[in-house]
């Protein structure tokens, strides 16, 4: 395995430091970083440098602000979001878990949701991606971190789902 490898989403071969950062993020250390520490940091971290800035570097994570499903409340979790061009790829991987994330359930139930990503938190709508749509923005997923390829065969059978956000 390549350590830089071309990226079509960046247009480019990754930079020495993304590519340290995925395989970080693709051990075992990394998943833990990601799973127990990354969370609480990007609490901290995002509010306080205008959406921009999270655990794991500039522009990656935001904060994803719904309405619980079941109460009714607002629950705010940090998620990696993709800018494909097309609107924001929020994935619901839940880090290869075999359970959907709640935040999943929460956007299939209301799809208005809040977003706090590369500036101040801003009102979304969200979309569930199927058929080949999803498949693509999949593909892309997968191109702007290869984790998300082990996510799926972790939680298989379970199909990992992927929203589009767009502004409201």
């Amino acid at each position: 395995m390549a350590l830089r490898r071309y990226s079509t989403l960046r247009g480019r071969r990754t930079r020495l430091d993304e590519a340290l950062l995925e395989r970080f993020a693709m051990s075992r250390p990394g998943y833990l970083y990601l799973l127990h520490v990354a969370p609480r940091l990007d609490r901290f971290l995002i509010p306080r440098t205008g959406g921009r800035l999270s655990s794991t570097g500039v522009d990656k994570v935001g904060l994803l602000t719904t309405t619980g499903a079941r109460t009714g409340l607002e629950r705010t979790q940090p998620l990696a979001f993709i800018d494909d061009g097309d609107g924001l790829l929020a994935v619901g991987s839940n880090y290869g878990r075999p359970n959907h994330p709640a935040w999943s359930h929460n956007l299939l139930a209301d799809p208005s949701c809040i977003v706090e990503f590369r500036g101040p938190p801003a009102p979304y709508e969200a979309v569930l991606l199927e058929g080949d749509e999803r498949a693509q923005a999949f593909a892309t997923v997968v191109d702007f971190y290869r984790g998300y390829e082990q996510y799926r065969r972790r939680c298989a059978p379970r199909t990992i789902r992927v929203f589009r956000l767009w502004p409201a």
